[in-house]
């Protein structure tokens, strides 16, 4: 009996061509697999300076503080802390299980920077950092490592087509491979 072969799903004209397609994707998923890290700096980074409640940065002038209004309760800025962190880790989750392309954004950073802001408007940081510190460490934890295992998948899939290059073997790519 013989074996019927799969068609090729999209096959580029040329050696070369192939190969310069598949590197640029390869470059592209190595380059990506450290863009998460940038928001795990920024955070820690501000974390450092959020440690001592700002104390290496001027105070705000009053004229500023006023035009910002009254600042929320600390109860306020808690409960939305527990809501982004344990929505951020579902979200996240959500997205690893359906094995959705991963976020390469630096939101998380961003919001979390946000809640020493507000712990700091407040004049509760030094009370609250620690709840701030672990959630951004879940969260961005959490976010980095689905990026990077992501991204390892799709480079040893790139070098797996690379190799079925180098052996003179047809090269088979589906749709949904294009898009990661």
């Amino acid at each position: 009996m013989a074996q019927t072969k799969a068609p090729a799903i999209r096959q580029s004209s040329g050696h070369e061509d192939q190969r310069q397609e598949i590197e640029a994707r390869l470059r592209r998923h190595e380059r990506s697999a450290g863009h998460g890290l940038w928001g795990m700096v920024i955070f820690l980074t501000v974390s450092i300076a959020a440690f001592n409640d700002f104390a290496l940065l001027p105070d705000l002038p009053e004229q500023i503080r006023r035009s910002l209004g009254t600042p929320p309760p600390a109860e306020m800025i808690s409960l939305a802390l527990v809501v982004y962190a344990f929505s951020g880790i579902v979200y996240i989750l959500a997205r690893t299980s359906h094995d959705v392309q991963p976020f390469r954004g630096l939101i998380h950073a961003g919001f979390l920077l946000a809640f020493y802001a507000f712990y700091h408007l407040s004049g509760v940081l030094t009370d609250n950092f620690w709840a701030v510190f672990f959630a951004g460490l879940s969260v961005l934890g959490l976010d980095n490592y689905y990026l990077w295992q992501n991204s390892s998948s799709a480079i040893r899939r790139e070098k797996a087509l690379l190799d079925r290059l180098d052996k003179g073997l047809p090269i088979y790519r589906t749709d949904q491979e294009d898009e990661a």
